[in-house]
């Protein structure tokens, strides 16, 4: 059984809990990209990115991507690796903005 930061325990259906609405999160992020929404054309236009149907479901695709990959035990580090420098783009882009 695996432990809190104050050394308490923590009961396994609590953590696959947490890991399964981090991945709910992160795969509909990605599935809302996949398809071309209005919404979300218009916002990558907004952004800086131009609103490309093809651009927006790449994104989506890299996400759905790198969520399989860190799903898998054997491949987790790399899918990790991948969602660094993915969330660094998206942190350059909102320093850019503001």
């Amino acid at each position: 059984m695996s432990t809190n930061v104050l050394g308490e325990p923590v009961s396994i259906q609590a953590i696959l809990l947490g890991r399964l609405l981090g991945a709910l999160v992160i795969l509909f992020d990605g599935g809302n990209r996949l398809v071309p929404w209005p919404a979300v054309t218009e916002a990558m236009d907004r952004v800086g990115y131009g609103s490309s149907d093809a651009l927006a479901r790449a994104l989506g695709v890299i996400s759905v991507a790198c969520s399989a990959l860190t799903a898998v035990p054997p491949t987790s580090i790399l899918g990790a690796i991948l969602w660094t420098g993915y969330f660094g783009d998206l942190v350059a882009t909102h320093l850019k903005l503001f």
